[in-house]
């Protein structure tokens, strides 16, 4: 029960006491009261009536003296009058038999009987004495008047009290809702979302309790910081250059062993920029003066607009920076790798240093072992140096899906005639209980087999297709759970993740199809996911939009964490379920203890936003034993089971 409840009732039972003891005062007064009128009524009329009586009585005229009283009991309410002769003669009376109470309960005339009211006077002649007379009077009119004013006391008394305790109700609730605030701050704390009560209250208890609220809200959202900006640490440490802050060597070996995978391929080219003199540069102006040069080319690859992309991976090594893009690698693919050369000749730096560099870039359409990457760049860069290219771009080979009007044609066409085909891949908890499915989409094509989300989505994004395919999975999903609306082997129904992209999620367009299409069973039973770096660049007006559905009942699943290059801080301001640690920090982890730190670090910044949190990519069971042992709350992967069509 709340506190709010608690005082309400306390008081509205001081106040019934109060309250019901006045009122029974008043019945007690009101009986006492018409008793002294019936006596007061009976003596008056007793001694008036005996003085009227005299001269009949003395000479014993019994028919005037039965007319008197027979006037006088017709006129009031009486019980009894009687007069009684001194010498024993028959008395002369007049009584009504009972009297009635009408609508006056039995109840109330037995709890509150009144003495009626009785008198007596003698009937004197000088000072001789005639009779006796007696006057009981008649209780129902009192009973009457009584009981009518004990119903108006009753009514007002309940009128009072329904106001004294609803309108106290009100008060302590416009008084106690502080409390309401720090109890919602409490909740939004348990979820570190680290708000203030802006408005404080004017009783002094509750104002020192709100800042009190307000301060311990500060101190979390440092301590979480701080937590987050430790574990960012450790990942870029492991991973990326602490010069420049792009992937290291460690971090590029990862990229390429995940994305030369048939799963996660895309198409693309990759660039190699190297400086060839770097050691005489150092030698000439000093570690200081290289780094400076170093800085700039990493600078203007961060800020270069083509570059400027989520697919995209840099990579310094050494003297020599690695680039990769997703591309569709048409005619124009060539002319895009030139121009970003020509920005990094022009830098003033490399320019005043005479830096000797050398450029060459190579399209890749189809998997191939990073090691034969690595050798035929190699090999276009001694070519290039040999016949004095700025940048020697290898051949693009012909394929049926590298031109962007093809692949403007494909996927309008797929998105008109639906070609887009699911597949549910399982993620399994510590007890190998499957507790999600992971929806996955591919591409139908007519002459061979459906299409790798990571093969064409890239294109899809480019060619902003992204919100009307999003839309198509979702119709699609919807379907799927309207024929399997409960899952046979389990107590409860399975959640459905389902990957959204930023330009989605930061759509108002978007947000109102989602809510009119999506009905309430089906946010129930749906995890949306976005990457890391979505949501490191989502909108206000998202965000908001996020708290509002995750409200309905929708929750929030974040992909490739550690992959945006933000600390893990702006995390705690979205509605987080469940976060999935990208699958580079996976890969071997049992054989890697730096990567197992990071993984046990990120493990408890999601704990501690109370999230689940997930490995990907899971691959042998040695990884799987490894993330288990570090308290991951499920995994998923190729080692627990394959994507399978819906």
């Amino acid at each position: 029960m709340s506190i709010r409840r608690q005082l309400a009732l306390g008081m509205g039972v001081l106040m019934l006491v109060v309250m019901a003891g006045n009122l029974m005062l008043n019945i007690y007064q009101l009986r006492a009261h018409f008793d002294q009128q019936l006596s007061v009524r009976a003596e008056e009329t007793a001694t008036t009536l005996a003085l009227s009586l005299t001269h009949n009585a003395q000479v014993k005229d019994d028919a005037s003296l039965r007319s008197m009283i027979d006037v006088v009991f017709d006129r009031g309410q009486y019980l009894q009058i009687r007069f009684d002769y001194v010498d024993g003669q028959s008395p002369i009376m007049r009584s009504a038999a009972n009297f009635a109470t009408g609508d006056i309960p039995n109840w109330f005339t037995q709890y509150l009987t009144l003495k009626g009211g009785y008198a007596e006077a003698h009937v004197m002649q000088g000072w001789n004495q005639l009779g006796l007379l007696q006057v009981h009077m008649h209780p129902s009119l009192a009973y009457g008047q009584m009981w009518a004013s004990v119903k108006a006391e009753t009514a007002w008394f309940a009128l009072m009290l329904f106001i004294v305790v609803y309108g106290l109700r009100l008060l302590l609730a416009w008084q106690l809702q502080p409390l309401k605030q720090v109890l919602d701050l409490a909740e939004k704390l348990a979820a570190n979302q680290f708000l203030h009560i802006t408005k404080e209250p004017k009783a002094k208890e509750l104002k020192t309790l709100v800042r009190a609220m307000n301060h311990l809200s500060d101190r979390l959202q440092a301590s979480f910081i701080a937590h987050g900006e430790t574990v960012a640490q450790l990942q870029k440490e492991n991973f990326h250059d602490a010069l420049t802050e792009l992937n290291n060597r460690k971090g590029w070996d990862q990229f390429l062993n995940d994305w030369m995978k048939p799963d996660s391929f895309a198409p693309g080219w990759m660039m190699i920029i190297r400086i060839e003199n770097l050691s005489q540069l150092n030698s000439e102006h000093g570690k200081s003066q290289v780094d400076e040069i170093i800085m700039q080319v990493a600078l203007l690859l961060k800020t270069e607009p083509s570059l400027n992309h989520e697919h995209v991976c840099i990579a310094r090594l050494g003297g020599e920076f690695w680039i990769f893009s997703p591309d569709t690698l048409d005619s124009g693919s060539k002319k895009r790798m030139e121009n970003l050369a020509q920005a990094v000749r022009r830098l003033s730096h490399i320019q005043h240093y005479q830096v000797a560099l050398g450029i060459a870039s190579l399209p890749i359409n189809d998997v191939i072992a990073p090691s034969s990457i690595k050798h035929q760049l190699d090999i276009l860069m001694e070519r290039a140096q040999v016949e004095k290219h700025d940048i020697l771009v290898g051949e693009i080979g012909s394929h049926t899906l590298t031109n962007w009007v093809h692949w403007q044609k494909r996927l309008s066409g797929a998105l008109k005639e639906e070609k887009v085909e699911l597949y549910a891949q399982g993620v399994f908890d510590a007890q190998d209980q499957l507790i999600q499915r992971e929806v996955h989409c591919r591409l139908i094509q007519t002459d061979g087999d459906p299409l790798l989300a990571g093969y064409f989505w890239p294109m899809v994004d480019r060619l902003d297709f992204s919100v009307a395919f999003d839309q198509l999975v979702l119709h699609k999903w919807l379907k799927q759970l309207a024929l399997t609306p409960e899952d046979a082997n389990t107590e409860t129904p399975v959640d459905w993740v389902v990957n959204l992209s930023g330009k989605s999620l930061n759509d108002e367009a978007f947000h109102r199809w989602f809510e009119e299409t999506i009905n309430e069973q089906a946010i129930t039973r749906l995890i949306i996911e976005c990457s890391e770096y979505t949501l490191a660049y989502m909108s206000e007006k998202s965000l908001h939009w996020l708290h509002k559905m995750n409200e309905k009942g929708l929750r929030l699943s974040v992909d490739h964490v550690g992959t945006s290059g933000k600390s893990f801080g702006f995390l705690s301001r979205f509605p987080i379920y469940q976060g999935k640690i990208e699958k580079r920090f996976i890969r071997n982890i049992h054989q890697h203890s730096e990567h197992g730190f990071f993984v046990s670090s990120m493990i408890q910044v999601f704990h501690a936003q109370q999230a689940l949190c997930l490995a990907e990519g899971i691959e042998s069971e040695q990884e799987k034993q490894a993330l288990l042992d570090l308290g991951i709350d499920g995994v998923m992967g190729f080692a627990l089971g394959k994507p399978e069509p819906l």
